[in-house]
């Protein structure tokens, strides 16, 4: 007995002392690597529309415009820094592919990483730091893709500048995108995350003449935008997460679709324009739908509405300021209540059915919602201008 606990006592020392040892060796050569680089995007043959993509294992992408003048067509700065335990001797190529292989196609940067070596201690305490930044010309449409693996990106353009498509996709991160005053998009607009929060704000005068699509799987979503176009479809999705969109004197051109799984949406409206008869569909699983609309000037069409969520509440505040704007409500829940506050000389009431009474008048353009919920409340909150 006496052997065998000798024999516990030197292994757990063994055990000890080398941990011990490790660490202290870890320590001693620990340190940081660092790599400043850049490069200029100048296509062989020019094109009316210039292609770029962007793409990074890990890191931060930032997109700005220039402010002075630009020789290049882009140029793309990136800064690394790693750190870490046992970095003793090594370069930025024990994780990185060498910067002679960033362009893999003329117009395509790809800051890719090497796979980690599980015996090698210096994977294991690494951290990275890194920055792309992109500066891009005010003279030059972009059709633009930015793809970062594991970061954020952010952009903000310039103001009267033109884009054609564009792509911003994190798959671990956030997105964030500013669009400055006078901003056109020709080309469809896409922002994705897969885990990571999803932020657009559009300033005044920003036009997007085809779709705009935000999604993510797992995260945020907001919207703010004021005084913009939207010409054709905005398409909004979340597998699970929350939902907020506020339009301010904005024109919208084609169907509002706004789908969460598992989350909530808020929608904030402030006299909006439609240029033809269309839809504001909001849909949820599980979770709550809040709908806020002030009309105070003629919006031009016809606009139905459907509202519906499974299990959730759904909250509407209606409001209109204008003889020329009328709307209804038809509700229904199937293991809850419904409750309209509402003047009844501006709307009458029959059956669920909440209607102005204006809502028939020739020359009146309306609101038509359908709101739907199988476990939940609808409350309504409508005033209008007969």
């Amino acid at each position: 007995m006496r052997t065998y606990k000798i024999a516990i006592i030197f292994i757990s020392a063994l055990l000890v002392g080398g941990t011990i040892g490790f660490f202290i060796t870890g320590f001693a050569t620990s340190g940081s690597i660092e790599k400043q680089t850049s490069f200029n995007y100048d296509p062989s043959v020019p094109s009316p529309i210039e292609s770029l993509k962007i793409q990074t294992d890990i890191g931060k992408i930032n997109f700005q415009y220039n402010t002075s003048n630009l020789a290049h067509y882009a140029t793309v700065d990136v800064e690394i820094r790693i750190s870490g335990l046992f970095m003793e001797g090594k370069d930025y190529t024990a994780f990185f592919v060498p910067d002679t292989e960033w362009w893999p196609l003329e117009d395509e940067f790809y800051l890719k990483t090497l796979p980690d070596i599980w015996f090698d201690p210096s994977y294991w305490f690494k951290s990275y730091d890194i920055t792309i930044n992109v500066t891009l010309r005010t003279d030059i449409i972009y059709n633009l893709t930015a793809i970062a693996s594991t970061g954020a990106i952010k952009m903000t353009t310039a103001n009267g500048v033109v884009l054609n498509d564009l792509t911003l996709q994190s798959i671990t991160g956030s997105v964030d995108f500013i669009s400055k005053e006078n901003t056109k998009y020709l080309g469809d607009v896409n922002l994705a995350t897969t885990t990571g929060s999803l932020t657009l704000s559009t300033l005044e005068n920003s036009t997007f003449e085809s779709s705009l699509k935000l999604s993510t799987t797992t995260g945020s979503l907001d919207l703010t935008a004021d005084i913009s176009n939207f010409e054709q479809g905005i398409d909004f999705e979340i597998i699970t997460g929350s939902m907020d969109m506020g339009f301010t004197s904005c024109v919208l051109g084609d169907s509002l679709v706004g789908s969460v799984v598992t989350g909530s949406i808020e929608l904030n409206m402030v006299d909006t324009l439609y240029t033809k008869d269309t839809a504001l569909n909001l849909m949820t699983t599980t979770g709550s739908i809040t709908v806020d609309i002030s009309q105070s000037n003629d919006m031009a069409a016809n606009i139905t509405s459907t509202i519906q969520t499974t299990t959730g509440s759904i909250d509407v505040i209606y409001r209109d300021e204008t003889i020329d704007v009328g709307a209804q409500f038809v509700s229904s829940a199937g293991l809850g209540s419904i409750d309209y506050v509402y003047l009844p000389t501006e709307f009458s009431y029959l059956s669920d059915v909440l209607t102005s009474l204006n809502y028939n008048y020739p020359l009146v353009n309306t609101y038509t919602f359908a709101c739907s919920t199988t476990t939940g409340s609808i409350d309504v909150d409508a005033r209008s201008t007969v």
